[in-house]
């Protein structure tokens, strides 16, 4: 797999990488078959991963920790924070080796659970909050520094006020984080980063889908010389599933957009078939081939999964 700069940090990274909000969960295996995936992934010359403290209720970093034992200097490992767990997701991170074999015996499904019973998620970018943060990531992931920290999904208003700066100033300096950047939701959110001169990365979606970010983006990514990480450049799904498979209505929300969608998925099969590729490696070569984009996240649950993938690209 061919590397990348990234940005105008000293770091390389593998022109790919494996996001990992799927990586462990109550709703899964054990862990031993993440730590099989993670470990293809890094076989397969994969180098940067992608993670946050709320992936699976820490439990993403705790097996990328023990799937790199060893191997850490190997790895580019970017986490993320600014969410706070209600005390419920709590609970059930520390009763998981309980509640798991039972939910699988079940059959039960995440979405079987309604958002009351799964509680909702507040944020907390206090620097009280991001210091708290980095020390569990590292405790979780088995190391003594984080090559990239991110700001998660925090509003434009929170970036805009830099009450966050200070503490990752603080712990670049305790060489606790290399670099720090922010994942973004927003245009704005991106905007207003890359008004920060120590800001040495941005995350954000890119995709054939959804071209609006990428397209205000890029361009402030390349004059102040970040780094871009392109995140759901598969749509979640919508550019990779058979086209039988695929349920609109969990991607979409209203029935203007389902339409949308469904416009803009038998015009891009169209394009792919005149270009003899699929339309995965139609999506991933368009968010790789962005000037700017320094690594582009692919998702996978399974080793299977990432070998198709994989294949797509061969």
């Amino acid at each position: 797999m061919k590397t990348r700069r990234f940005g105008s940090t000293d770091l390389q990274v593998s022109e790919f990488g494996l996001g990992c909000a799927r990586i462990g969960g109550i709703f899964q295996q054990g862990g031993g078959s993440f730590v099989d995936l993670l470990c293809a992934a890094r076989d397969a010359g994969i180098t940067f991963f992608d993670t946050s403290n709320i992936y699976s209720q820490g439990e993403s970093e705790a097996l990328i920790g023990r799937a790199f034992r060893g191997r850490r200097h190997e790895l580019v490992i970017a986490s993320k924070a600014g969410y706070a767990l209600p005390g419920r997701r709590k609970l059930a991170a520390k009763l998981k080796p309980l509640l798991r074999p039972i939910i699988q015996k079940l059959g039960l499904k995440r979405e079987k659970f309604s958002a009351a019973v799964r509680g909702s998620l507040s944020q907390d970018f206090s620097p009280a909050g991001l210091e708290r943060a980095v020390e569990g990531s590292l405790k979780r992931l088995r190391t003594d520094y984080l090559d990239l920290f991110q700001l998660h999904s925090p509003p434009a208003e929170v970036v805009e006020r830099g009450e966050w700066e200070q503490a990752l100033d603080r712990l670049q300096r305790a060489g606790k984080l290399r670099y720090y950047g922010i994942s973004c939701d927003s245009v704005e959110a991106g905007v207003a980063a890359g008004r920060y001169a120590r800001v040495s990365a941005l995350q954000f979606t890119v995709s054939l889908l959804e071209q609006s970010k990428a397209d205000a983006l890029l361009p402030i990514a390349r004059e102040q010389k970040l780094a871009v990480i392109a995140r759901e450049s598969l749509a979640n799904g919508l550019l990779i599933k058979p086209e039988h498979e695929l349920d609109f209505s969990k991607y979409c929300s209203s029935a203007e957009e389902i339409e949308l969608r469904k416009r803009q998925l038998r015009e891009y099969r169209e394009l792919a078939a005149q270009k003899g590729q699929s339309l995965p490696r139609l999506a991933l070569d368009y968010a790789r081939g962005l000037d700017g984009v320094s690594v582009t996240l692919i998702g996978a649950k399974s080793v299977d999964q990432l070998r198709g993938i994989l294949r797509e690209l061969a």
